[in-house]
């Protein structure tokens, strides 16, 4: 028969919750890792979501919105003159106007005219929309002035040109 004291039994359970802990450490770890790799995903949906927006319905940005995803101005990282830009760029003909043409759109958005910044300023304040590649700037017909560029929503759809039928 053998001698096993309650003190055996003590120790015996010390040794199996100190492994059972071992074991619940190390899934702890393994959890925490994976974690961490779902939520560096989910800021790089973050990104996809702020650059592929504008391709985005009202239902599917509502479906977004219901996700976790804002597109308050501080969310898009823009300045109100620049979220008012991009707005009038997406609702333009074609997604695009001269350069001096958004700015006379942007001065008539204003209900108080004498809000409106200068063109310097506003084509300083639009700045992030061209960084963050949301529009694009084509060279106007004057090369000294900014006014005949070419502003472009960035993705929009450029109608083919017909290819020249040769004559033989």
């Amino acid at each position: 028969m053998s001698n096993v004291t309650i003190v055996d039994v003590l120790i015996g359970n010390i040794k199996e919750d100190q492994m059972l802990l071992n074991v619940l450490e190390a899934k702890i770890e393994e959890a925490r890792v994976e974690k961490q790799t779902i939520v560096n995903r989910l800021k790089d949906y973050r990104k996809d979501v702020s650059v592929l927006l504008k391709y985005a319905d009202e239902s599917k940005k509502k479906e977004l919105e219901e996700l976790g995803f804002s597109f308050s101005e501080t969310e898009r990282g823009l300045n109100t003159i620049a979220s008012a830009t991009y707005d009038i760029i997406v609702k333009a003909k074609d997604n695009q106007l001269t350069n001096a043409e958004l700015y006379d759109a942007y001065v008539k958005s204003l209900k108080n005219k004498e809000d409106a910044v200068n063109y310097t300023e506003f084509n300083i304040k639009c700045r992030s929309l061209f960084n963050t590649q949301r529009l694009l700037r084509k060279k106007g017909t004057e090369p000294k002035s900014s006014r005949t560029d070419i502003i472009s929503l960035n993705g929009r759809v450029i109608p083919k040109e017909e290819p020249e039928v040769k004559k033989k």
